[in-house]
């Protein structure tokens, strides 16, 4: 009897859709579509490989520099390095490399910030260096979510971010291969 009503209910749940699966992982989007990771809106804009310097004081190197608008939809400010922990390349499936944090940066204007501030989009530089390596036609760009909680041990609320956090989306963007700067 009981059986009977587990195997009517399972049939009941199939076919309402229950058990087929559902849509999910992460969002594929191209260059220019703004695409929200929880605490930022991030619109990546272009990518460029090449042998340049970041700062004048810099070595020339070999790098991969994508550019991205980020607005921070919380009401306080994080730094970059803040930031590229939810950011990170993804040169094969499932292998992610974290940016340079010393090399990317943003600008407010034309001005660099070392913070993205609540609700003034700004763009940030992000910078991987190729060593000896041939840029890639393209380069995937994966977004980690980040998620607004509480503190285990406090009352405190608070966005987080790991590099165990899940992707909320992969921004696909073509090289532009050869750049000076």
């Amino acid at each position: 009897m009981i059986l009977a009503a587990l195997v009517v209910l399972t049939a009941v749940i199939w076919v309402a859709g229950g058990l087929k699966a559902k849509p999910g992982g992460p969002v594929a989007a191209g260059p220019g579509r703004v695409v929200g990771q929880g605490l930022f809106k991030v619109q990546v804009m272009d990518a460029r490989a090449g042998r340049m310097k970041i700062n004048s004081f810099d070595p020339l190197a070999n790098l991969l520099i994508v550019r991205m608008r980020v607005t921070n939809i919380g009401d306080q400010s994080y730094g970059i390095s803040s930031f590229l922990t939810g950011v990170v390349a993804e040169p094969k499936h499932g292998k992610y490399v974290a940016a340079d944090a010393m090399r990317s940066q943003g600008y407010a204007g034309n001005q660099v910030t070392s913070s993205i501030h609540p609700r003034l989009p700004m763009v940030v530089q992000l910078v991987w260096l190729l060593g000896n390596a041939t840029a890639p036609p393209t380069v995937t760009v994966a977004l980690r979510t980040w998620e607004y909680g509480q503190s285990f041990t406090t009352d405190t609320y608070y966005w987080s971010v790991t590099k165990e956090s899940p992707i909320s989306a992969k921004v696909a963007v073509p090289v532009r291969a050869g750049a000076t700067s």
